[in-house]
């Protein structure tokens, strides 16, 4: 295996950082894995390795504002930036439409969506770990007034994370490396919640422009985004026989689960079929 860490120029000027990892022998074919908010592509390590292991060139960006990238934390004054970091991303590694599929996890599951929904011709196959399509976290109303006013007039004023550490996974050391990360972030910016509102309307109402195959892995006893909302929403779509799984008993993060890897089989199984792999010789 080959991994490789490039920055790339995002169109405004922003850095982004993103981790490329290749096959010694390679399938020709590529995932592209998104994060969810405050993490980084750097938490994906695992799935990635274990992808490359079939075949796979994996892309593990840190989205702007998280990580090793540019811009401030958990910020953004457009939703429409983080696509076109991906327009970035896309053109810097000459990403094949017929042989590229998107990952995404909760906020990074929402980013995917609106790429999908925006580009759908830039990908294959979208895959939604927990994605967010609904919110369990609640917010009083006298913050969520606050934060809408602060969004137009100081739109960086940060509000502090309110979803426990321990309502992500059940591994306790996950937990225990997320809590000592220094690189996990612990607060958003008003503007960032608000522009994540309207992109979350947004996927709602643009739902019927999806016509690529899904398949949506939800967490049973999440307790961050509600998984009663992935079944609605996949069912208003224009895909042909997507497929939804709700993991029993499984927190927020499946892929940092215990049993992981039975999620991640069941994943690139799915994934083999529609992007069957296809060698150099072949």
């Amino acid at each position: 295996m080959r991994f490789a860490e490039t920055v790339i120029d995002a169109r405004d000027g922003t850095n982004l950082f993103v981790r490329s990892y290749s096959p010694d022998e390679s399938c020709d074919r590529w995932m592209v894995i998104l994060h969810g908010t405050s993490e980084y592509g750097g938490r994906y390590d695992h799935v990635a390795r274990v992808a490359v292991e079939q075949g796979w060139n994996v892309i593990a960006p840190d989205l702007r504002g998280h990580g090793h990238s540019g811009g401030a934390p958990v910020h953004t004054d457009r939703f429409e930036r983080y696509l076109t970091d991906l327009d970035a991303i896309w053109t810097h590694f000459k990403l094949n439409p017929d042989r590229t599929v998107l990952v995404g996890h909760s906020f990074g599951g929402l980013v995917s969506i609106r790429f999908a929904q925006t580009r759908p011709t830039r990908l294959q196959a979208l895959v939604l770990s927990s994605p967010l399509l609904g919110l369990l976290v609640k917010i009083g109303s006298l913050k969520l007034a606050l934060g809408r006013l602060a969004s137009i007039l100081r739109p960086e004023t940060r509000f502090r994370s309110t979803v426990p550490p321990e309502h992500t996974c059940h591994d306790p050391e996950v937990l225990s490396r997320r809590m000592a990360d220094p690189l996990m972030h612990r607060s958003i910016t008003a503007a960032w919640f608000f522009q994540m509102k309207r992109a979350l309307h947004d996927a709602w109402k643009d739902a019927a422009r999806l016509e690529i195959p899904i398949l949506a892995l939800q967490a049973g006893d999440d307790l961050i985004v509600d998984p009663a909302a992935v079944e609605p929403w996949i069912q208003t779509t224009a895909t042909r026989d997507p497929v939804f799984r709700m993991i029993t008993g499984a927190y927020h993060e499946v892929f940092n689960e215990p049993d992981w890897r039975d999620t991640l089989d069941e994943t690139l199984t799915w994934l083999d079929e529609l992007v069957p792999c296809v060698t150099a010789e072949g």
